[in-house]
């Protein structure tokens, strides 16, 4: 699990001013309120460029670790700036709504087969023991598949995750390449 050093921020001073100053803002959302957070501008793209939302992370601040999942990334993407990190502390006992992404495997063995991901991450809830980085759909296991859907995956029969996202909704279509037909190929070469 990734630390992100983190320290409390002063509110009188502008998030603007702040980060024209090298650095970054954020909250830690814990039990119904929040604590108005800051970070180095270098520890946070470190950061961003190994996790995602839904990341677990523990955030060393000046009272001790705290663990946390990152819940959501402000970035202006035309200055290429981070404005703003939000976390929630993680509680035993006590389920988080939260994404996993997907991640797709042996793709190439589809060579002769269209693929169409529609989704790439998955809605869950769970206790911070349960939490997931991520889940796999390994294509040796749907070569034959048409569609994959959520309930298709290992995750929907985890009795420790219940996911938010319909059983029904598709994940990935597979269709078949058609053959060109013979007068266009025939067109094409002349």
């Amino acid at each position: 699990m990734t630390t992100l050093k983190a320290s409390k921020r002063d509110l009188s001073v502008k998030a603007k001013k702040l980060r024209r100053d090298g650095y970054v803002t954020g909250n830690l959302l814990r039990h119904q309120e929040s604590l108005p957070l800051l970070f180095s501008g270098q520890d946070a793209y470190r950061f961003i460029k190994e996790n995602k939302e839904g990341s677990q992370v523990i955030l060393d601040m000046e009272g001790g670790k705290i663990s946390a999942i990152l819940k959501t990334v402000d970035y202006n993407a035309m200055d290429k700036q981070i404005l703003a990190l939000d976390f929630q502390e993680l509680v035993a006992g006590e389920k988080i709504s939260t994404t996993v992404s997907i991640r797709l495997l042996n793709e190439s063995i589809l060579q002769d087969k269209i693929v169409e991901q529609e989704m790439e991450e998955l809605h869950y809830k769970a206790d911070p023991a349960h939490l997931i980085d991520h889940v796999d759909i390994d294509f040796q296991k749907f070569q034959e598949a048409k569609n994959i859907l959520v309930k298709d995956l290992e995750i929907a029969s985890n009795p420790d995750i219940e996911l938010t996202t319909p059983s029904d909704a598709i994940i990935i279509h597979i269709a078949e390449r058609q053959a060109e037909p013979e007068e266009e190929t025939a067109a094409e070469e002349a």
